[in-house]
């Protein structure tokens, strides 16, 4: 009876590890770089890449890195709108609001949307 309680266990374990998705989150700063890059050129360590072209880092998280693709495909206005954004928040030592999906245990983390506020 033992092992079958522990094989059940473990068959549930693996199922939990694999239905865990991206959360989402929200961060202000200002920027400290950014980044564009070709694409497929990703960013961050094996453990914890984004394939993404456009990459932010923000004063408030110095170990976190964010960003966003680039590509020519339906998102293309609002993303290269997104970039434009965050061009000017870094010309002008704006602050910025991203919002964002991050994978449990990661530090770099896919945009969603940019905020700019007065």
């Amino acid at each position: 009876m033992k092992r079958l309680n522990i094989a059940i266990a473990m068959m549930f374990v693996s199922i939990v590890l694999f239905t865990v998705s991206a959360q989402a989150g929200a961060v202000s700063g200002k920027l400290t770089m950014l980044r564009v890059h070709d694409v497929g050129t990703k960013y961050g360590p094996e453990t914890d890449q984004i394939d993404v072209e456009v990459v932010v880092r923000l004063n408030t998280t110095p170990d976190w890195a964010y960003g966003f693709q680039l590509r020519n495909d339906d998102n293309r206005p609002v993303r290269q709108a997104m970039l434009d954004l965050l061009r000017d928040a870094f010309n002008h030592n704006w602050t910025v609001t991203l919002e964002y999906n991050v994978d449990p245990g990661k530090k770099n983390a896919v945009i969603f949307r940019v905020i700019l506020k007065k």
